[in-house]
């Protein structure tokens, strides 16, 4: 940790850099005149170098000195922030198509993206005294905020600030990133009905049993042989199994949450029906890591890459001072991805 001294100096040459008062590549005074200026010694000059060195904004080459970085990370590194933790309830399939594309440095985004995993406002949390610290500093290009109840009141985001964008729900100061659901379930459904008598969907949320029910009727299903299945995880894969256990069971179904996926494909298995050649099954995935990818199951989602990419352009255009409300990302058949190897892992 440097000293307050070195703090004082490590803000002032911070601001000077960013601000571009000190160029990239430009040579910085020597130790003895950085002592005259600030009337300290040069162990504290040089406590405050390292800790500029350690944020990336300067380079020290031997005897010639210290220079500014020609190229400063705070215009190439991102945040990534979400309130969620893998293996809890919350934990979604963008969440962990995104945090496995940072790990393997494939998000498309030229740069670093930095994951803060599990931010939750508290003074002793880790990830959110980086995201406080980063704010602070002004040390990033900007945030990727997974929108959530979380992350709405998270005091440091109260504030304008950073460019930011918010993923899936309007956050403060944000622009945001939706996901057309709509356009999912109006797509999935008018694949289903071109050669289907009775379909099925199967779904945690009411509100999207709603738009599908709408979507299918509209294009002719009849309600009769229409069966919408209110499940969640828990129950879908006996619900499943008993679903196609009847001789009256769907030859069409539509999956519009990912995580019914797994469940749903064991029921099958229990009631040893195999999808593609006796049940025509269309689920939702997040690309590029679709669930049930060697099972048969024809899937239409969100690519993560093109929500990371989105994002970006949304914080470099707030950068520039150009206006950026947001973007709608639409849903996607494998078919129509713009990678060529859509598929991180093949999930069961």
């Amino acid at each position: 940790m440097p000293s307050r001294k070195a703090d004082q100096i490590v803000q002032v040459l911070r601001s000077e850099i960013l601000s571009g008062q000190r160029a990239p590549g430009a040579k910085l005074p020597t130790y003895d005149a950085f002592t005259e200026q600030f009337g300290v010694t040069r162990p504290t000059i040089a406590r405050g170098v390292k800790a500029l060195r350690s944020e990336g904004l300067v380079t020290v080459e031997g005897t010639r000195g210290v220079f500014v970085a020609k190229t400063l990370p705070h215009h190439s590194r991102y945040l990534w922030v979400t309130s969620e933790r893998p293996g809890t309830p919350e934990w979604s399939s963008v969440s962990a198509a995104i945090l496995e594309l940072i790990a393997r440095g494939e998000t498309g985004i030229p740069g670093e993206v930095i994951a803060l995993v599990g931010v939750d406002g508290r003074a002793n949390n880790p990830a959110y005294q980086t995201l406080c610290d980063a704010i602070a500093r002004g040390s990033v290009a900007g945030l990727l905020v997974a929108s959530s109840a979380t992350t709405r009141l998270l005091p440091v985001l109260q504030a304008p600030g950073l460019p930011r964008v918010a993923i899936a729900a309007p956050l403060p100061h944000a622009s945001w990133l939706d996901l057309d659901v709509a356009a999912l379930v109006e797509r999935a459904a008018a694949r289903l009905v071109r050669k289907t008598r009775r379909v099925a969907v199967f779904s945690s949320d009411a509100a999207h049993l709603g738009l599908a029910a709408a979507a299918l009727r509209a294009r002719g299903c009849d309600g009769k042989r229409l069966s919408l299945l209110h499940v969640g995880p828990v129950g879908c894969e006996k619900l499943t199994e008993l679903l196609f256990e009847r001789a009256d069971r769907p030859d069409a179904v539509l999956v519009t949450d990912d995580a019914l996926v797994a469940p749903f494909l064991a029921g099958l298995a229990r009631a040893k029906i195999r999808a593609r050649r006796e049940v025509h099954v269309v689920a939702h995935c997040t690309w590029p890591r679709p669930v049930g990818a060697a099972d048969g199951v024809e899937h239409l989602g969100f690519d993560a890459r093109e929500l990371l990419a989105a994002a970006k352009q949304c914080i470099d255009a707030r950068r520039a001072g150009e206006p950026c409300a947001g973007r709608v990302i639409a849903p996607r058949f494998a078919n129509e991805l713009v990678d060529t190897k859509p598929v991180l892992a093949s999930a069961a």
